[in-house]
């Protein structure tokens, strides 16, 4: 009786002799995790939580979206929420320093928010590095 041996099972064998793996581990994805960010004139405000971004604007223009898409980027992250009428691109550049402008805080992030019906938006957002709230 003949025995047929595969390519792939050769390989297969040829790499576990070798002292490599057989299966690739899985890759895990980095998050982002819940965030804030901030911006004035126009005053707006947006939080990511559970999957959801929620957009507050002083126009009273506000709305919910389910996260779409999370891409973590060389200098920070993109986000996209989209629900019908209404989307929502988030860019935060990480360790670019901000000030808002109205408080004497300053933050870790700037932040660009590209809102429906509100245009493009600058901010901050993340953790408190200056003032009141955060390390002196």
């Amino acid at each position: 009786m003949k025995k047929i041996i595969s390519l792939s099972s050769l390989a297969t064998l040829a790499l576990t002799a070798c002292g490599a793996p057989a299966e690739e581990p899985p890759v895990v994805e980095e998050q982002l995790g819940d965030y804030s960010a901030i911006g004035t004139e126009p005053g707006w405000n947006v939080e990511i939580k559970d999957e959801k971004i929620l957009f507050t604007s002083q126009d009273g223009k506000d709305f919910t979206l389910p996260v779409e898409r999370t891409k973590k980027t060389e200098g920070g992250w993109e986000l996209r929420g989209f629900s019908g009428t209404d989307n929502i691109n988030v860019y935060i550049t990480s360790g670019d320093e901000c000030n808002d402008g109205m408080s004497d805080r300053t933050y870790a992030d700037t932040v660009k928010v590209e809102a429906s019906n509100n245009g493009v938006l600058n901010g901050c957002g993340g953790s408190f590095t200056e003032g009141p709230d955060g390390p002196a």
